[in-house]
C-alpha cells in the first residue's frame, strides 16, 4: 500500500485553499475549515469509545483538548492541531467511518492519501505531526504510520527569513511618532524583544520591576506559571524607549493594579476593558492596522521575532543564555556543559543592557552631538560610539591623544 501511494506522489506541490496558513495556527482562518457538526444529529453527546459508533469532527477534536496532557499545551499549539486534525477530516470524509474501521488499515490509507494528495511536501511533516496528536488523544486509537516505512524521509519545514534592515527601519521611524501610547508600546516591546504576540498578550504589571528611580528598569516572568509557549522564561532589560512607552501606557491606563495586563484588550477604535487580557488575534490587528494608517512595507509580529534574533547572533559576545531570556525562547541544553553552565537572570539582563544599550532598534538611533567648547565633535562621537561597543578603546585614546597634542601645537602667527 505504502509503496502505491508514495509512487502516487504528483510531480508538483498541491496546495489547498488553505494551505500554509493551517500550519502557521493563523487563527484568521477558521471559519473555512470548521464544519457546522456539533456533537450529533441528536444533541447528544458522543460515546467516542464505541468502536461502531458514528464519528463526529468536532466532537473528536473537544475531546483531544480536554485531555490532561494536551491542556498544558499552549492554546496556540491546540488550535493549530485542530486545524490540520479537521483538514484531514473533511477531506477524507471520516465520519463516513466509524473508530473499528479507522482503527484497521483503512484509517492509514485514510492519512497517507491526505498527506501525499493534500499537503505540500514541505508541510508533511507538521501536519503529521499535528493530526497524530489528535488522532492519538481525541480519537483514543495507535498511530498507525510509520513515517520511515509508509513515506519516507521529509525536508524540514520551511524557514521564514528575516527581513531586511531597511524594512524594519520605515516601521521604526514611522511608528516612534506614533500618537497612541498602547500602539507606540506594543511595537517597541516586540521589537526591542522578539517577544510573541501571545506572551506579550500574558505580560502583566507584576512582571514589570523597577530602578531606584521608580523607572521601569525589566519585565521578568516565569514561562510555566504564566503559561507561556513552550513555558520559556522571559528577563528583558528595557532600553529607554521601552520604560518610557511603559510610564505613558501605565498613565493613560489610569494607574493599573499589579494583576491587569500591561496592553489590555482594545478595540479597532481605541476602546479598552482596562482589566481584560487581550488576545493574539487583537494583536495581529492592532498591528496590520498600524502598517496600512501609514502605508508601511509589510511586516509581521514574526518577522520581529526572527529579525531580533538576527541581530543577536550578529553580536557574537551576546551569551545565549541571555538571548533566549531576552527572546522569551526555550534554552538550548545540547549537552552537561550547556546544562550546567546556567548564570543568574540578573547578570544575563547585564549582558543584554550591555551588548543592545539601546536595544536592537538602537541601530538606527542618530546620536546627537553638541560641540563643547573645544572639545571637538570627533571625539564626543567615539566616545558615544565606545559606550555602544561599536569600537575599541584603543580608539578612544588614539583620538584623546592627537586632541591633546594639539592644543601644545605652536600656533602659527599672521602677518597683517
Amino acid at each position: 500500500m505504502s509503496e502505491h501511494l508514495i509512487t502516487s506522489v504528483p510531480t508538483h506541490e498541491p496546495r489547498s485553499q488553505e494551505g500554509d496558513n493551517c500550519d502557521l495556527g493563523d487563527e484568521h482562518n477558521d471559519t473555512k475549515l470548521k464544519p457546522q457538526l456539533g456533537t450529533g444529529g441528536n444533541g447528544q453527546s458522543q460515546d467516542l469509545d464505541g468502536l461502531d459508533s458514528p464519528l463526529r469532527t468536532e466532537a473528536i477534536i473537544e475531546r483531544f483538548n480536554e485531555h490532561p496532557t494536551v491542556r498544558m499545551q499552549a492554546a496556540s499549539t491546540r488550535k493549530v492541531y485542530g486545524c490540520m486534525f479537521r483538514r484531514f477530516a473533511l477531506a477524507k470524509n471520516i465520519e463516513n467511518y466509524n473508530r473499528r474501521q479507522l482503527a484497521g488499515p483503512k484509517g492509514q490509507r485514510l492519512i497517507l492519501e491526505h498527506i501525499v494528495d493534500n499537503i505540500p511536501l514541505r508541510s508533511r511533516k507538521s501536519s503529521l505531526s499535528g493530526i497524530e496528536k489528535v488522532w492519538k488523544f481525541g480519537l483514543n486509537l495507535p498511530w498507525p504510520v510509520d513515517t520511515e516505512r509508509d513515506i519516507g524521509k521529509l525536508p524540514r519545514v520551511n524557514r521564514r527569513h528575516s527581513p531586511p534592515d531597511a524594512r524594519v527601519r520605515a516601521w521604526h521611524d514611522r511608528i516612534q511618532h506614533e500618537p497612541n501610547p498602547y500602539l507606540r508600546c506594543l511595537w517597541l516591546i516586540i521589537a526591542q524583544s522578539g517577544q510573541r504576540p501571545s506572551t506579550v498578550a500574558k505580560l502583566r504589571w507584576h512582571h514589570v520591576t523597577y530602578d531606584e528611580r521608580g523607572r521601569p528598569y525589566a519585565i521578568m516572568a516565569n514561562g510555566a506559571d504564566e503559561g507561556f509557549k513552550t513555558y520559556a522564561d522571559v528577563a528583558f532589560r528595557l532600553p529607554d524607549d521601552v520604560s518610557d512607552a511603559l510610564i505613558e501606557v501605565r498613565k493613560s491606563l489610569g494607574d493599573p493594579s499589579d494583576n491587569d495586563p500591561i496592553l489590555p484588550w482594545m478595540d479597532g477604535h481605541g476602546k479598552e476593558q482596562r482589566t481584560r487580557e487581550t488576545s493574539t488575534v487583537k494583536i495581529r490587528g492592532h498591528w496590520s492596522r498600524l502598517g496600512e494608517k501609514y502605508g508601511l512595507p509589510k511586516l509581521l509580529p514574526v518577522d520581529m521575532r526572527h529579525w531580533v534574533a538576527s541581530k543577536c547572533r550578529e553580536e557574537p559576545r551576546l551569551h545565549e543564555q541571555a538571548r533566549a531570556l531576552l527572546m522569551g525562547h526555550e534554552q538550548p541544553i545540547n549537552n552537561m556543559g550547556d546544562h550546567y553552565d546556567n548564570l543568574d537572570v540578573e547578570t544575563n539582563m547585564e549582558r543584554q543592557a550591555e551588548r543592545f544599550p539601546r536595544g536592537p532598534l538602537g541601530m538606527f538611533a542618530q546620536p546627537s552631538v553638541e560641540v563643547m567648547g573645544d572639545i571637538p565633535g570627533e571625539l564626543i562621537s567615539a566616545l558615544i560610539d565606545y559606550r555602544e561597543n561599536r569600537i575599541k578603546g584603543s580608539a578612544v585614546m588614539d583620538l584623546l591623544d592627537t586632541w591633546r597634542m594639539s592644543a601644545k601645537l605652536p600656533v602659527p602667527r599672521v602677518e597683517r
